[in-house]
């Protein structure tokens, strides 16, 4: 029995399906991501930095669905490694901006695109139509939902 058949009801509960593809993306993320150093918050966190020409800790939080303090130290570890820098936010001296280093963009590239290729294989069963609709869907549930109680 295939395993789509023998999850019986999980096969159609929206929570086990996104948890299921979850645990199979982040071990894909992470074999691809190795080669540099990063995990998949790590890559996620020197994208973010790279991408935005800075954010604050306060949106790094928000955008990965961080508490605070895991926040502090995923930042703390993206320093150490040369890929961010913490710098005072010009507009709000109490707030700190997080800033790719020219290493952490070539980083965020090489990583990315090492990501895309095994993303590439890892989605090679859907056509191009089904993988344009399954990101449209996850990118309107993953920016529509915000967890109601998350302060950063």
């Amino acid at each position: 029995m295939d395993g789509e058949h023998a999850a019986g009801r999980l096969a159609r509960n929206p929570g086990f399906l996104a948890a299921r593809f979850t645990s199979v993306a982040a071990t894909v993320s992470n074999r691809a991501l190795a080669p540099f150093g990063l995990r998949t918050r790590s890559y996620s966190l020197v994208e973010l930095a790279a991408a935005s020409g800075g954010l604050s800790q306060r949106e790094v939080g928000r955008i990965l669905a961080l508490d605070k303090a895991h926040v502090v130290r995923l930042v703390d570890q993206v320093v150490e490694m040369g890929l961010v820098v913490r710098e005072r936010d010009p507009r709000d001296g109490r707030a700190w901006l997080i800033r790719a280093t020219p290493k952490g963009d070539a980083v965020a590239r090489k990583a990315g695109q090492a990501l895309d290729d095994a993303y590439s294989l890892l989605l090679g069963p859907l056509s191009t139509d089904e993988i344009s609709a399954a990101m449209t869907a996850l990118q309107k549930l993953a920016f529509a939902i915000e967890v109601p109680d998350h302060e950063v």
